[in-house]
């Protein structure tokens, strides 16, 4: 090993510390439904104030199906 070696050369060998380690992904549990017309918008947390198909203002919200399951298995 020479002085003039590149400074990153062992890239990818060493165990280094990484302050910022990249999360895991999630899996959605909650389902989102209208209570009037069923329907289901996907991918969202918070629901909408009013349901973009009939304009109803009731949701409701449950837990998908085995998906409990697998969040368990993220520990």
């Amino acid at each position: 090993m020479s002085i003039s070696m590149e400074r990153f050369g062992s890239t990818g060998h060493f165990i280094t510390y990484n302050p910022f380690p990249e999360a895991e992904a999630r899996t959605a549990i909650f389902q989102l439904q209208c209570r009037c017309c069923g329907f289901e918008p996907e991918g969202v947390v918070v629901p909408p104030r009013l349901c973009p198909k009939c304009h109803g203002e009731a949701w409701e919200r449950f837990a998908r199906p085995g998906s409990i399951l697998e969040n368990a298995n993220r520990y």
